[in-house]
């Protein structure tokens, strides 16, 4: 990662746990109220956060999420900037469970039409009979103006977290073949216009349901922030 502070952070999510992490179906994301330090408050209001997110670096550096509502809580996820131009997104999370590895994941990026694709793979809960296991699924962010976009009432158009249904293209070239897509499970619209709150999310279908495990909701909600966060910077340009 890039500075002391993100390097210190992806040696202590080695030790955090994926135990207890909990979102609420819909939430907000808000600027620091004292607009002093580039940090963000997950929640339903400023004044009630219940996690925080650092961007240590500023909008073109990397993103920590912390487990709490303040920067003194030990970190939980973070993203590292990645590549030569700086423009990757490699994304850690803490282990499934005592003993295992932390997950390491890369978000890709492609163009489709006039806006980008965010696409990235994580591990899933998934009943089997009376049984859950797990395997890795991937899943896509995608800018969408439909209807469940519509329905935070934040601006028109937003992104949409989708299924991406298993084909024999997947391990072709992403940027020459589309993927179908599959159930709906997130959606995020900006709030550009606000000058405290930045953006609102919403789980939808079995992204709401919780049966999905904790280690997609939290791959969900950073890799949220972090599409947030890189068309924030088209801005600050």
């Amino acid at each position: 990662m890039g500075g002391a502070e993100s390097k210190e952070a992806h040696q202590k999510i080695h030790n955090a746990t994926l135990a207890g992490v909990t979102f609420p179906s819909t939430f907000e994301l808000y600027y620091d109220p004292s607009w002093k330090k580039f940090k963000m408050i997950l929640g339903h209001a400023p004044s009630e956060p219940l996690y925080v997110f650092n961007l240590p670096e500023g909008w073109w550096g990397d993103l920590i999420m912390y487990n709490g509502p303040t920067l003194e809580h030990p970190p939980l996820a973070a993203v590292r900037n990645t590549g030569k131009s700086g423009m990757g997104d490699a994304v850690t999370l803490p282990p499934l469970g005592p003993g295992q590895e932390v997950i390491d994941e890369k978000m890709s990026r492609r163009r489709k039409g006039l806006t980008d694709v965010f696409s990235f793979a994580t591990v899933v809960d998934t009943r089997e009979g009376e049984k859950t296991t797990r395997r890795v699924q991937r899943f896509e962010w995608v800018g969408s103006g439909r209807k469940e976009v519509k329905d935070l009432n934040e601006w028109t158009h937003g992104w949409k977290l989708r299924r991406v249904i298993a084909s024999d293209a997947e391990d072709e070239d992403e940027s020459e073949n589309e993927l179908p897509a599959g159930e709906i499970l997130a959606v995020w619209a900006d709030s550009s216009m606000s000058l405290r709150k930045a953006a609102k999310f919403q789980f939808l279908n079995s992204g709401a349901t919780g049966e999905l495990g904790e280690a997609w909701a939290l791959m969900a909600v950073i890799t949220f922030v972090r599409v947030w966060q890189r068309y924030m910077q088209v801005v600050a340009t």
